[in-house]
């Protein structure tokens, strides 16, 4: 008897799990509750285990219509999105329906609903990396950068370490004009890193925003602000202040900029890049030369000023007056025992050059070496200038075979090389640093004419023309013309997105 009384005990048990399997299914059909009939069994499983059974089954109906092959694609996508939607509503901390769910919206692009699906589920866990990076890059899909910014910089305190956040944290926070928290950010990386990396990120910052024009400049001046403290080494901050002179003059800030540029020269007599900016100035003001010149005979120690002058003459067009210009602030510095900078130097010579003064620059590239005897820069400028020439050849290689030591995959050297050798009759070695260069800079328009003088002279054509004519489209010469013209090549044909 009593073990009857267990055999229909066991079968009332088996009928329980019956009933609680049926539920499960018909919540996956989308049936909804059901009362209970007055005859139910006296037991039930707690709600939330019920709920969190309920969710699976949809969520397996979820999966069995989205890789449904049969019927309406797009139908049983719709299908099993609303499967995954209300399993998540039975089961909001289940993350397997809720990425399911995330994934079918981003299929669709439909980001904003999908965030609004992940954010109630973050606020509860603000632990989760993972779907907040994802709740970050749906923001920003969604075009809502603030809530993109939001979700990042809870990412970033979480893990400072990782650099890459930061950075991603600061660009957020410029696309939504936070600069002051963008700025946060950067000390914040640069305290905790303190390398040169970390150093550079304002600069990069500011470089972008210069070049982005007027409407980003004082975004640009205050990555600059940060930047300047940073920063040591003359050169560096020179070239930090003449960055910050090129925004001032963008905002109109004209004398403010001459002022900062004054201070870079100052700083770094090496570079020429803020006395031609200097003189760009100089240039646009009413009978500047002579007031320029006027400023030389007053002061007695002008030197900056007189390269500010032939900077002023250059801006102007007038190239011989400040080539002589530039003669005269050689023979002052010599005068006064120094040397001009290399910079200065080459600039000399380059206008020497333009002046078809060919004679006069190369005593000053000469002059120039026996100061700086391991300046690449000046060992390419004179061979290249001899392989113009076809002078001086052997010592033209050797120059910049000694260039090509410091520096190569230098481009420009390997330019020169490749013509000293064509020069020397070598047309076959030439060509292969031609090439090399041709491919190191895909834009040189006077590289890409070597290449194709070299393929003409061993007798491809065709590909010289082709060369010639990436050449020209480059930059429109009169030589190149001709050689195309020469060959019934002219004018080129359109580029294919043209």
């Amino acid at each position: 008897m009593r073990l009857m009384r267990c055999a229909a005990h066991g079968r009332l048990i088996g009928s329980a799990f019956v009933v609680f399997f049926v539920l499960a299914l018909w919540l996956a059909c989308g049936c909804g509750f059901f009362q209970a009939p007055p005859c139910a069994p006296s037991f039930t499983l707690p709600e939330r285990d019920a709920r969190q059974a309920g969710a699976m089954a949809l969520y397996a109906k979820g999966i069995l219509l989205e890789n449904n092959a049969q019927g309406d694609t797009n139908a049983n996508r719709q299908a099993a999105c609303e499967a995954f939607r209300q399993a998540v509503l039975l089961d909001p901390d289940n993350r397997r329906p809720l990425e399911a769910l995330i994934s079918a919206l981003t299929d669709d692009e439909r980001y904003a609903e999908a965030l609004e699906v992940l954010e109630p589920f973050l606020a509860r866990h603000p632990e989760e990396i993972e779907l907040r990076l994802e709740a970050a890059r749906l923001a920003e899909a969604a075009g809502r950068i603030d809530d993109a910014a939001r979700h990042c910089a809870t990412l970033f305190a979480l893990r400072p370490d990782e650099r890459e956040l930061g950075h991603a944290l600061i660009r957020l926070y410029f696309q939504t004009g936070r600069v002051p928290e963008a700025m946060d950010v950067m000390r914040a990386i640069h305290a905790r890193f303190n390398d040169a990396q970390s150093a550079a990120l304002p600069v990069q910052w500011a470089i972008s925003f210069t070049r982005e024009g007027p409407q980003t400049a004082e975004r640009a001046l205050a990555c600059l602000d940060l930047a300047l403290p940073l920063r040591t080494n003359q050169a560096e901050r020179a070239a930090l202040l003449t960055l910050a002179a090129e925004n001032r003059l963008l905002l109109g800030q004209t004398n403010t900029a001459e002022t900062i540029l004054l201070d870079a020269c100052r700083l770094n007599p090496e570079s020429n890049t803020a006395i031609m900016r200097l003189g760009a100035i100089w240039a646009a003001r009413p009978d500047a030369t002579n007031r320029l010149a006027s400023q030389i005979h007053a002061v007695p120690d002008a030197y900056v000023e007189r390269l500010i002058l032939a900077a002023t003459y250059q801006a102007l067009g007038l190239n011989d007056a400040a080539a002589d210009t530039l003669d005269e602030a050689y023979a002052w510095r010599m005068r006064q025992g120094y040397f001009p900078s290399q910079s200065v130097y080459l600039w000399h010579a380059a206008l020497l050059e333009r002046t078809r003064r060919i004679q006069a620059s190369e005593r000053i590239l000469r002059c120039a070496l026996a100061a700086y005897p391991y300046s690449h820069e000046l060992k390419n400028f004179l061979a290249y200038q001899w392989a113009e020439a076809g002078t001086h050849l052997d010592e033209a290689d050797r120059l910049v075979t000694d260039a090509l030591r410091q520096q190569p995959e230098n481009a420009a050297y390997l330019d020169t090389k490749g013509w000293i050798l064509f020069k020397l009759g070598r047309h076959y070695d030439a060509l292969q640093w031609l090439l090399k260069a041709a491919e190191l800079d895909k834009e040189e328009p006077e590289i890409l004419g070597h290449v194709g003088d070299v393929l003409k002279a061993v007798g491809h054509d065709s590909e010289a023309i082709l060369f010639w004519t990436r050449s020209y489209r480059f930059e429109p010469s009169p030589a190149v013309e001709k050689k195309l013209r020469d060959h019934n090549a002219f004018p080129p044909p359109p580029t294919p997105n043209s």
